[in-house]
């Protein structure tokens, strides 16, 4: 009976270890936690800090891939549903902003680099404004969906807006797969809603690549009834690789960091090509050279800015990215700790000054502590005593010549004549001045 028993354990622990062993790993089943670092990773690399999950963000992006997923539409706002109120709607007091993104067996890493060749959503992931975001996933009957909300959090519940009518959703046609041609090219027809990055998403090719095989710029827009050239003919050559462009339209949302950042440039060089100062404004529209041309002179080269005057919504650790700098170094440079609190209009030094030279401290020589300190009785007698003085005797007359007038500097002082009154004041002033010397003397003594 033992035996059996025994034998009935070991049959139940190999069969628990054998399905242990059969579920995948937890990260393997947790495609929303390979997004949200993936999008780290990619901060990571222009120097920023990654977003910290918030759980009310994650359900709000959650409700927006269930929808994608059963309508298959890409669209953010459907139904007067806007990716800020589902955010208020899951309990989150800030403000957001949402990336999406579906295609045919998409993994989470093609679907951040699909975010990475658009420049909004690229935008997105390197913002310096949010700090917080969560990730939603979907499966749809084809097609895998991934969305990421991106929060700052407020202290106080967002205005209340007017409520707009309720206009029904954007429709978006499905992208369904084209078959190859009989030369082994695939062309896809475009529908109803379909955009550029979305169908490079569905075909799973690389965003620029379907712009340069159709010769068209990032911006292009498509029409239902436009052709798309996706695969090229068997022995086909490509196209030339077009010229980088010289220029590059702002975009709204767009600031010269971002523009930066896509063009591997520092902001320095952004503003220096564009005679730009850090307080400059861009606006939707606006021409910014990110290169110069063969021939081109350069702009004038500045004066290196030596401080950042600290505006609305700065922080240590996005001050010091914008210039290319470490913390460390800003922290340095200004005397502060990681903890320190800057306020608008601070000016933070952003490179290495000369140490200042400190002013000098006035200093007083003590007097020995046994120095007594004099009496004014004291300074009165001494004065009395060098202001007391005997007759001199007048010179002897020379033969011939008239004796001179004794001045009165050398008459005998009488009392009540010209002298004791001239000797009474001098006394009276000695007496003011000792006064303010004893009080001076004191005030020193007990300073030090």
């Amino acid at each position: 009976m033992k035996r059996k028993i025994t034998i009935s354990v070991l049959i139940s622990l190999c069969l628990l270890i054998f399905l242990h062993g059969s579920q995948p790993s937890v990260s393997a089943q947790d495609p929303a936690s390979q997004v949200l670092q993936l999008v780290n990773q990619v901060r990571a690399n222009y120097g920023l800090s990654g977003f910290t999950y918030n759980a009310r963000l994650a359900a709000a992006a959650q409700e927006q891939a269930n929808w994608m997923a059963v309508n298959t539409q890409y669209v953010h706002n459907h139904g007067g549903s806007t990716p800020q109120t589902r955010a208020e709607s899951a309990g989150y007091v800030g403000y957001v902003s949402e990336n999406i993104v579906g295609g045919t067996n998409l993994t989470p890493q093609q679907g951040v680099v699909w975010w990475q060749n658009s420049p909004v959503h690229f935008n997105t992931m390197i913002s310096t404004r949010y700090v917080e975001a969560g990730v939603g996933v979907a499966y749809g009957p084809d097609q895998n969906f991934y969305v990421l909300v991106v929060g700052k959090p407020s202290d106080s519940p967002p205005v209340q807006q007017v409520a707009q009518p309720e206009t029904a959703p954007a429709y978006v046609a499905p992208i369904i797969l084209a078959q190859p041609g009989e030369d082994g090219s695939i062309v896809h027809k475009v529908l109803t809603g379909q955009t550029l990055w979305a169908i490079a998403a569905r075909y799973e090719v690389p965003l620029q690549t379907l712009l340069l095989y159709n010769n068209l710029a990032e911006d292009a827009f498509l029409q239902p009834g436009d052709e798309l050239l996706i695969q090229l003919a068997e022995g086909q050559s490509p196209p030339p690789t077009p010229t980088p462009p010289a220029t590059h339209v702002v975009r709204e949302g767009e600031t010269a960091w971002t523009i930066a950042a896509r063009y591997r440039l520092s902001l320095d060089e952004i503003l220096w090509l564009n005679g730009l100062s850090e307080d400059s404004i861009l606006r939707p529209g606006d021409e910014v050279v990110i290169r110069l041309l063969p021939g081109q002179s350069p702009p004038p080269t500045p004066t290196p800015q030596l401080t950042h005057i600290v505006h609305s919504g700065d922080t240590l650790w996005g001050v010091a990215l914008a210039y290319g700098l470490s913390l460390d170094q800003l922290l340095a440079w200004n005397g502060l700790d990681q903890n320190a609190l800057i306020v608008e209009g601070q000016a933070l030094y952003i490179r290495a000054t000369e140490t200042p030279v400190p002013t000098p401290t006035p200093t007083f020589t003590p007097m020995p502590p046994d120095t007594p300190v004099p009496t004014a009785t004291a300074v009165l007698n001494a004065v009395i005593a060098s202001s007391t003085r005997t007759t001199p005797v007048a010179p002897p007359a020379v033969e011939g010549t008239a004796v001179a007038q004794t001045p009165a500097a050398f008459s005998e002082a009488k009392p009540g004549g010209f002298g004791s009154a001239m000797l009474i004041g001098s006394v009276i002033a000695a007496v003011g001045l000792l006064a303010l010397a004893v009080v001076a003397v004191v005030a020193i003594r007990r300073a030090l």
